[in-house]
């Protein structure tokens, strides 16, 4: 699990306008009973229309639930998709339903936790090592968001199906956790190519399991190192694909003692005559570091000790 960026806005119609044939859109069959439980979210999204929905609706568990695998379906080149709780207590004060994602963050949500999340492919497995699980509540709500651009002339049916398969108490070995570390002091000059760089250190011992990046579409490279406290080492991750955010798996996880981190690195190639900085639409920019570990330590992040702008921020 990983606390949540804010992302890009919307146009969006659920519904209404000129209707797509839905018989070719695919579906994804729930677990059996007792394997699994499945997050699903559908729209339509009108022509030449930008969509970042958020679907708030309850996850329907009857006791806690250790997931260990997921798979997922969606439309291809989704920009992004997340599932993610707006509250772990379930005080929210939101309604079941659907909304404009960008009202949403802007007017109601605090900084939720998400737990899945998958860019660009329309299908995908991701797993933990055995033993290791993201463990569900009862009572759980779900933030199941989408962002997702139309280009063409013609409504296109908007379709997320995420799987999620258990395993039972006594298979458990360790638990994950993780978070989110963003640069929202971002300041891209007019036509030029321009690169930020962050450097945070843990809190506490973790064992990474996976890693991500997340920039929009000026985004031409993202780098991580390792970062001792003091020096940084050699890049061990590359990303030149801004649609792709590359979540990676480390089996055997990355051993990252506390005071010891990362230094990730965005390059963005600004070709419009308009300064760019840090925001949620399409036309602005990010760069986000996203971390998953063991052990399940709500209290562990990766905190920020150097930036290339010297502006320090909390993740």
């Amino acid at each position: 699990m990983f606390r949540l960026a804010v992302f890009i806005p919307l146009v969006l119609s659920c519904g209404g306008g000129a209707a797509e044939d839905t018989s070719s859109v695919p579906t994804l069959d729930p677990p059996a009973e007792g394997e699994g439980f499945q997050f699903k979210m559908e729209a339509v999204v009108e022509p030449f229309s930008e969509a970042w929905i958020c679907s708030i609706y309850p996850l329907e568990i009857e006791q806690p639930a250790n997931v260990n695998w997921a798979e997922f379906i969606q439309n291809e080149g989704t920009h992004h998709m997340t599932l993610s709780t707006p509250a772990v207590d379930g005080n929210h004060g939101l309604e079941y339903g659907t909304y404009n994602c960008e009202d949403l963050y802007a007017e109601m949500l605090p900084d939720q936790i998400l737990f899945f999340g998958h860019q660009g492919a329309a299908s995908g497995t991701l797993s933990l090592p055995e033993g290791i699980a993201a463990t569900f509540p009862v009572g759980l709500d779900i933030l199941h968001e989408i962002h997702y651009v139309n280009p063409t002339p013609e409504p296109v049916q908007l379709y997320s199906y995420a799987n999620a398969y258990t395993i039972t108490n006594g298979e458990v070995t360790d638990r994950i956790w993780g978070g989110q570390v963003r640069d929202e002091t971002i300041e891209i000059p007019a036509n030029s190519e321009h690169t930020e760089w962050t450097r945070c250190v843990m809190n506490r011992d973790v064992e990474v399991h996976f890693l991500a990046s997340h920039s929009h579409e000026k985004g031409k490279r993202f780098d991580i190192a390792r970062f001792d406290g003091t020096t940084t080492g050699e890049v061990f991750y590359t990303n030149t694909d801004w649609h792709d955010p590359l979540i990676t798996q480390y089996d055997p996880p990355l051993v990252v003692p506390a005071g010891t981190g990362f230094e990730y690195t965005c390059t963005w190639e600004n070709d419009t005559d308009q300064p760019i900085s840090y925001g949620s639409t399409a036309q602005d920019e990010m760069c986000n570091l996203s971390i998953v570990h063991t052990p399940m330590d709500l209290g562990a992040q990766c905190e920020v000790v150097e930036t290339s702008d010297g502006v320090l921020w909390s993740p």
